[in-house]
């Protein structure tokens, strides 16, 4: 009887496995245009550019986003919170692709959260099969899972690119890509230039404050291969809208004195930061001379805490006035690292009136780090209390 029980129980669950795997791929099919950013930086950026520029263009789009704040953009532009129970799973693409077919889109932009090898091979080739890759960057970061090189990285990412999809990836990471797509020559690789979108940022300066010239680049290069005219694009870039880890400054006056804060959380590691440091350089008369820096940790990234403490003694420190650190492991740093101030408080206004104390008058306090926990904190102050700067 027991036997006969668990014969059942097992024909029922294979029955199942039968219908969600038929309903995932009538999901699919149903969407014509299928676009997964991946890539270890900007994705959130790239997925929101692009979505607004496709709908600019006539489309009607659902964008899914994960990075600092996991939210739908729909097909109106509107944006809608996702709320979440528990761990974040891959598993949950299989509703976004529902989702997409009962808002009867024609486009979905998703962005790829997986960070283990066999997630991402799960996510792009089993659930989202995209028709379109874009590759933003390939940075070191979740080296535990991904490797401790960018050679390694991008063989982890080069998996998101299933065989008949075309994918957009910057012109110098071309190689580091290709090399481990074992699917190549079904494949369609359109390698995008530095300075794609110049043109367009030339006519339109404010497009160069408001986001990194090579997610420009990348955006605009799908767009046009959408058919999309160069006007349409722009138009659609300069109605995005953003989530909370945005690179964004604002004009703020703190006592006596008028500073910049600068949002730079969600920018992760050392590399994307410095990109970060040029961008203010850029946009602020006396920024290469007066940048304090505020570090936030999290103590569930101690591999991160590891890597900005070596960046920091190797150089990086030389970009700033200042340094000071907030969060776990704070003390930590300050043990490896002598020239930095540890902050113990976590009031985001307390924070910044007593750094600013410190600072010269239009001076500029960069935030980096992390967005969790005070990261998100201080850009929600700083959002309140400030007014928007260059763009």
């Amino acid at each position: 009887m027991t036997l006969v029980i668990l014969l059942f129980a097992l024909a029922a669950f294979m029955l199942y496995l039968v219908y969600e795997a038929r309903a995932l791929r009538g999901h699919r099919d149903r969407i014509p245009l299928v676009v997964a950013v991946t890539g270890t930086r900007g994705k959130s950026s790239v997925a929101r550019l692009l979505a607004s520029v496709l709908r600019e263009g006539g489309h009607r789009v659902l964008a899914k986003t994960t990075g600092s704040q996991a939210q739908f953009v729909l097909p109106d532009g509107s944006i809608q919170d996702i709320p979440r129970r528990g761990v974040a799973s891959v598993i949950e693409q299989k509703e976004v692709l529902k989702k997409a077919v009962g808002a009867g889109v024609n486009c979905l932009i998703v962005e790829i959260m997986s960070i283990r090898e066999e997630n991402h091979y799960i996510e792009s080739h089993r659930i989202l099969k995209p028709n379109t890759v874009v590759l933003t960057n390939i940075r070191r970061d979740h080296m535990d899972a991904m490797g401790e090189t960018e050679d390694e990285i991008g063989r982890v990412l080069a998996i998101d690119i299933p065989p008949g999809a075309r994918a957009y990836i910057p012109e110098e990471l071309r190689r580091n890509v290709t090399q481990h797509l074992t699917n190549s020559e079904q494949c369609k690789i359109v390698a995008v230039p530095p300075g794609r979108a110049d043109v367009l940022a030339s006519r339109h300066p404010e497009l160069r404050n408001r986001e990194f010239a090579e997610n420009l680049d990348l955006v605009a290069a799908v767009a046009t291969d959408q058919g999309i005219d160069d006007e349409t694009i722009v138009r659609g870039m300069l109605k995005a809208i953003y989530d909370i880890g945005k690179f964004k400054v604002w004009k703020c006056r703190v006592g006596d004195k008028e500073i910049l804060l600068a949002n730079a959380f969600a920018a992760n590691d050392p590399e994307s930061t410095l990109k970060v440091i040029e961008k203010i350089r850029s946009m602020v008369p006396n920024g290469s001379a007066g940048i304090t820096g505020l570090l936030s940790l999290r103590g569930d990234r101690g591999d991160r805490t590891l890597q900005w403490v070596a960046a920091l003694k190797n150089g990086m420190s030389a970009h700033f006035r200042r340094v000071h650190v907030v969060g776990d492991h704070a003390r930590a740093v300050r043990r490896s690292l002598k020239n930095v101030d540890v902050l113990r408080s976590v009031d985001a206004e307390e924070i910044t009136v007593n750094i600013a104390a410190g600072m010269e008058d239009r001076g500029v306090l960069l935030g980096f780090g992390n967005i969790g926990g005070v990261g998100k904190m201080l850009v929600e102050y700083w959002q309140r209390v400030g007014e928007e700067y260059g763009i």
